[in-house]
């Protein structure tokens, strides 16, 4: 079905064989602003039993997974309606391992889409709200 990445980066083995985890004191920080804000969900999240909660981040990253598919399926749709510039890709990459090549032009051409869509001007991005001054 898929592939995640591994964990090997943000954990190490202690001599005795546990697990030691790397702490961001950043993401440490939105966690304990989320759980200050949400106390009677952080408490079902703490009564969760070990494997609910585990059951829990796989769907996470199931869902992670199909969000990015679906977006790649959609970049890829893109490009087939655009003859020249998938051929234009395709050159780019012919030096790509051929197994990785579509993944390859799919994040190209999504960085190429990010940087070549119009942008909204920044007051409409904020929406309708009360502006201040006159």
């Amino acid at each position: 079905m898929q592939r995640t990445k591994s964990k090997e980066a943000s954990s190490a083995q202690t001599p005795t064989g546990d697990a030691q985890y790397r702490e961001n004191p950043q993401t440490n920080e939105k966690i304990d602003a989320w759980i200050a804000a949400n106390p009677s969900r952080w408490e079902y999240f703490r009564n969760l039993p070990p494997d609910r909660a585990a059951r829990k981040l796989v769907l996470n990253e199931i869902q992670k997974f199909e969000r990015q598919q679906k977006m790649n399926n959609g970049i890829m749709k893109k490009l087939e309606g655009d003859p020249e510039a998938k051929a234009a890709y395709e050159t780019l990459l012919k030096r790509v391992p051929e197994d990785q090549r579509e993944r390859a032009m799919t994040s190209v051409a999504r960085h190429v889409l990010r940087i070549t869509a119009p942008r909204e001007p920044r007051s409409e991005r904020q929406g309708a709200g009360v502006r201040m001054g006159g």
